[in-house]
């Protein structure tokens, strides 16, 4: 299998050379780490995540999911996260082919993507970052799936906005152009108070930040960045966001996490804020092995907040292509930071 990276080795002060302004929201619960030291070594930052995500997968090429058995959705965010790194520099050997070959075997592609229209996307975002075609794969063609997907009502895909942006990016990747009806539904959905919720209710109290930076990255990459949706997402964004620079998801009694804050930042970066913050405070989650914990509450390495974070750190929102196209943005730069 063919794979282009583009390997960009930035400087990781060009990074932080200010924090995210605007941003400081009163009464976070919980407490949260501190912000990490710029500086790096063998086990830390993104090499070092790197490095342990490859040393999880199994010998079928997959990743354990929330059962403790080969997970074709955890394999596929492990893909996505391992391609960003590469992009970014760094050599993950054999690890994506691996994963590949494991999402190919018997009917684990077919399976996944017939499960509904945001694992249908999530799979073609995996294929496109792999290099593979995610119109065509192992006797499945999940970007057909994506296409077929919309509700004709509603203009959403899926079962809800979180999948409907997972659509939206998986046809950017796919060459396909976003339909009109697919950012209208957006608007329909967006609340008062700028944020997306899961379910698509747009109600201030049911929107969450994870959901919010995932819509962002969709409008971005669809060719929608200066959008009055995009900016409104922005506002609410920045009331998720700590004046420590770690992000939350807003939801009752939540504490600032990894994966939220990676979420938010890679937001940022398709957006063109400063998420120079974010991105500082992100490493303070990282153990010193390389792998991630979720929140300051359980410090035990988490498979799931390490696959977020790394294409974060990678500096590369969604969507993520073996050869960058339209939509997808460049790197910003291999970024070493020391946990705290």
């Amino acid at each position: 299998m063919n794979r282009t990276f583009v390997t960009v080795w930035g400087l990781v002060a060009a990074l932080l050379l200010s924090v995210v302004s605007g941003a400081a929201v009163a009464g976070a619960q919980g407490a949260t780490p501190e912000p990490a030291e710029p500086g790096g070594n063998d086990v830390a930052g993104l090499r070092g995540a790197a490095e342990w995500l490859v040393s999880q997968q199994g010998d079928d090429g997959a990743f354990l999911g929330f059962t403790g058995e080969s997970d074709p959705g955890v394999t596929i965010d492990a893909v996505i996260a391992l391609a960003s790194a590469e992009r970014a520099g760094v050599d993950t050997g054999t690890s994506i082919d691996d994963a590949v070959q494991y999402l190919a075997s018997g009917d684990v592609a077919l399976v996944y993507a017939q499960s509904g229209v945001g694992q249908a996307a999530k799979l073609s975002l995996g294929l496109a970052a792999a290099g593979e075609d995610p119109a065509d794969f192992a006797s499945v063609q999940p970007l057909t799936l994506v296409e077929n997907g919309q509700d004709d009502e509603t203009g959403i895909y899926g079962t809800g906005i979180y999948d409907h942006g997972l659509a939206m990016l998986a046809l950017v990747a796919g060459g396909l152009e976003v339909p009109q009806s697919a950012i209208d539904a957006l608007a329909e959905t967006q609340a008062p108070n700028g944020g997306w919720g899961f379910d698509g209710v747009p109600d201030d109290a049911a929107v969450d930040s994870n959901t919010t930076a995932l819509v962002i990255q969709a409008l971005v990459a669809s060719g929608n960045a200066d959008s009055d949706l995009v900016a409104s997402g922005m506002d609410y964004l920045a009331t998720t966001v700590t004046g420590e620079g770690v992000a939350f998801d807003a939801q009752p009694g939540s504490v600032a996490d990894s994966n939220s804050t990676a979420l938010a930042a890679q937001a940022y970066l398709a957006a063109g804020e400063d998420a120079s913050a974010l991105l500082q405070a992100l490493a303070g989650f990282q153990n010193p092995n390389g792998a991630f914990f979720y929140n300051p509450e359980d410090t035990s390495d988490n498979l799931f907040s390490t696959v977020q974070a790394v294409p974060a750190l990678a500096g590369t929102p969604l969507p993520i292509t073996a050869t960058p196209e339209a939509g997808d943005a460049t790197p910003v730069g291999l970024i070493h930071l020391r946990a705290a």
